[in-house]
Formats: structure tokens, C-alpha cells, sequence
């Protein structure tokens, strides 16, 4: 269950903003986290700044615990979904994992368990 919060160019479409919502919240479930389905923290915000000066600039925050090819994944689905929505290039795309331990996560005021991937 990460959050992800993605900075768009200030006056991009709100229609765009739900598609790069959506898109990256499906690449989430088939990378970074294939058995969180019931929660979804997914957010898209508007930032003052342009293309490759700022933008896209997406932050992940997560436990501890993903390999370093799902996150690659994730990165990769994002940067296609980035192309196609923005027109920007992969090269001007930035991408920050943030991992914090299981017990700063607190959901329903309950902290989280580590993460485990879904075959275990």
C-alpha cells in the first residue's frame, strides 16, 4: 500500500490528471504491490512548473521490502504513462522511493505489518 503523489503541470486537463490517476494506480497493482487491492492512495496534484523544469516529479512512500526490479517496473509503467499523457519524455520524468518502517504506516489507527511479497 504506497502513496504516491504526482506533480502535473499547473493547467493540465482534469481528465488527464484522472487518467495518469488511474493508469498509475493499475501499474501499482501489476508491480509494486500485485495483492493491495483494498487500499488505494493514489493522488495527482498541480504543480508550478514545466515539463522537464520540475514536472512530472512523482514521490512513493512504502515499507521497506520491494525488490529493486519492482520498483524499476513501476518507474517504467509510470514513464510510459507520463509519455502518453503529457508528452514528456522518460528522460524528464523523476521518481523518488521514500521507504519508512512498517510501524510509521497507520491505517484506521492501526499500524501496518512489514511487507511481504504476495506469494508469501
Amino acid at each position: 500500500m504506497p502513496v504516491i503523489r504526482i506533480d502535473v503541470p499547473s493547467g493540465t486537463p482534469i481528465d488527464v490528471q484522472k487518467r495518469i490517476r488511474l493508469g498509475v494506480k493499475d501499474a501499482v497493482l501489476r508491480t509494486l504491490a500485485p495483492k493491495e487491492t483494498k487500499y488505494d492512495y493514489v493522488g495527482v496534484r498541480e504543480a508550478v512548473a514545466e515539463i522537464g523544469d520540475g514536472v512530472p516529479l512523482v514521490e512513493v512512500d512504502l515499507r521497506p521490502g520491494r525488490e529493486p526490479e519492482r520498483k524499476k517496473a513501476l518507474v517504467d509503467a509510470i514513464a510510459e504513462i507520463m509519455e502518453r499523457e503529457l508528452g514528456a519524455p522518460p528522460a524528464d520524468l523523476y521518481v523518488l522511493f521514500r521507504e519508512t518502517p512498517s510501524e510509521n504506516h497507520y491505517c484506521g489507527g492501526t499500524p501496518l505489518p512489514a511487507w511481504v511479497p504476495a506469494d508469501r
